[in-house]
């Protein structure tokens, strides 16, 4: 019995903690980032992406770079918690909890340790780097809804299962406008960056709300 209790407390603990780290850095991500780029008077949050605040000719570089890493280590602790409670067995909750770890390793320390320099026009090292890492990471970012969707079947949490739906739809839908604007094609890539940011986030505040709710009524 007091076995049992001990490891309830751990589990909750846990959950608490992967609940805390999901919200700070979903949201952290948007509140942290606009509080580094008002501190940058060239830049503008609507056209330009997150990377811009990052690069060499920033003045609130290390800022950004640091907040990268921290970013980073918040998803790996959501990750974690994760892995030791309500994703601790199947293959599809494993595969959710290492999509969750390599976006948080290539959006946030990739990024971070590797800023997206220039010079001119042409992408330095760090630079080139920079992209591939986030490129990575956002790859595991648009698969993760359709992995959600296996670990919370229709018939068993449909509101959560057709929420997956949604994102697994409309998310990559605003990646592709987000790239158009990238290459000139749509204006204000920096606002339609942001948007897909908050779909995906949205998603994972609400598997860690559930995982709260679920845990607090037993």
């Amino acid at each position: 019995m007091i076995k049992s209790l001990g490891m309830k407390k751990h589990s909750s603990a846990l959950i608490l903690i992967a609940t805390g780290c999901c919200f700070i850095a979903c949201i952290g991500d948007f509140i942290i980032t606009s509080i580094i780029g008002y501190f940058y008077k060239d830049y503008n949050f609507l056209t330009q992406s997150e990377s811009y605040l990052g690069t060499s000719d920033s003045p609130v570089a290390v800022y950004m770079n640091t907040w990268g890493v921290v970013f980073s280590l918040l998803f790996l602790l959501y990750g974690y918690a994760l892995r030791k409670t309500i994703f601790k067995e199947g293959l599809w909750q494993h595969i959710a909890v290492w999509l969750i770890v390599i976006y948080g390793v290539g959006e946030g320390a990739g990024s971070g340790l590797f800023p997206y320099n220039h010079i001119g026009n042409e992408l330095t090292l760090s630079g080139k780097l920079h992209s591939i890492f986030s490129a990575i990471g956002d790859i595991a970012m648009v698969l993760l809804p359709f992995v959600i969707i296996k670990v919370f079947p229709k018939h068993l949490f449909p509101k959560l299962n057709l929420y997956a739906w949604f994102t697994a739809i409309s998310g990559p839908l605003l990646i592709i406008i987000f790239l158009l604007a990238g290459k000139n094609l749509v204006p204000l890539k920096g606002l339609w960056q942001r948007l897909f940011l908050l779909d995906y986030y949205l998603l994972l505040i609400v598997i860690a709300i559930d995982m709260l709710v679920t845990n607090f009524k037993k």
